[in-house]
């Protein structure tokens, strides 16, 4: 006799190849420049949720409780970044302030044979992210998002390793 394993749901949206290519997506964007794994966490956000600042509609829906995505993203954007990597599309530097993570010279060449809807809103709503938030400092995003989120729905408080005080 078979023993029932049981049924494992994933969401289709921010699995790792898909937040690896909304990462993408924005390194390409931002390119050459290169962000840190928080400034990623938090563009992936931003992207998804853009009119949660009074940005262009979001890509997703505004579900109660979303700002809670910032905190389970993590694992799965590195996941992402891992394998994107492994393909040459994205790179992983060693900085005085940390590990970045930046699009190659073949980033856009791949963004830009991809044709979907999705696709092309994502595109738009990172070149919106880049021109929005890019002369930020990460503290200063960081910041923003503190702020902002008690304004999305938060019902949590700001002690995850995700909010660990940045310099």
């Amino acid at each position: 006799m078979s023993e029932l394993q049981p049924v494992r749901f994933t969401d289709p949206f921010n699995g790792p190849i898909e937040i690896g290519l909304r990462a993408l997506v924005v390194l390409t964007e931002a390119f050459p420049a290169a962000y840190s794994l928080q400034r990623l966490v938090i563009s992936d956000y931003l992207v998804v949720h853009s009119d949660d600042a009074d940005g262009p509609q979001g890509l997703h829906p505004q579900t109660p409780g979303r700002s809670g995505e910032l905190f389970v993203r993590r694992e799965s954007l590195q996941r992402g970044l891992l394998l994107y990597q492994s393909r040459g599309l994205i790179e992983r530097r060693y900085e005085p302030d940390g590990i970045m993570f930046a699009a190659t010279e073949a980033s856009a060449a791949f963004v830009d044979v991809l044709e979907s809807q999705y696709v092309s809103d994502l595109r738009l709503r990172s070149e919106w992210f880049i021109s929005r938030f890019h002369e930020l400092a990460d503290k200063e995003l960081h910041d923003f998002v503190k702020e902002r989120l008690g304004n999305w729905g938060a019902e949590f408080e700001f002690e995850s390793v995700l909010w660990e005080e940045l310099p």
